[in-house]
């Protein structure tokens, strides 16, 4: 599922999860519908987010807040997260060493389970 150039910018757990062939065809089902509509659906998302945080007081967030990230992500550098979580006063930053921008979702279930328990 992965050309020569996407693998470079996957990290080896993203490429490992695209050669996955269940994960695979739920992507191949998945990935042609973000875009069903052509582009507006994703330049709408752009346009509501275009102010980014400005729009709101992310100190004021109280609920507990965790911020996952594999620090193998290639496509949004860790830094990302790292700002993030210092901008979110209830924020946990949890980070893990092997996982990329795809394979870090392996994370995202625990994560809302925990974060269900507070």
């Amino acid at each position: 599922m992965t050309g020569d150039g996407l693998r470079k910018a996957l990290a080896p757990s993203d490429v490992a999860l695209f050669q996955n062939p269940e994960w695979a065809e739920q992507a191949r089902a998945a990935f042609p519908a973000m875009f069903e509509q052509g582009l507006v659906g994703y330049t709408d998302d752009r346009l509501a987010d275009g102010g980014g945080w400005d729009s709101f007081d992310v100190t004021g967030i109280t609920c507990p807040v965790t911020v996952l990230h594999g620090k193998m992500d290639r496509m949004c550098d860790v830094v990302n997260a790292h700002h993030t979580a210092e901008l979110v006063p209830t924020s946990r930053l949890v980070l893990y060493e092997e996982l990329g921008h795809f394979s870090i979702e392996a994370k995202l279930i625990p994560a809302i389970r925990e974060l269900l328990q507070h």
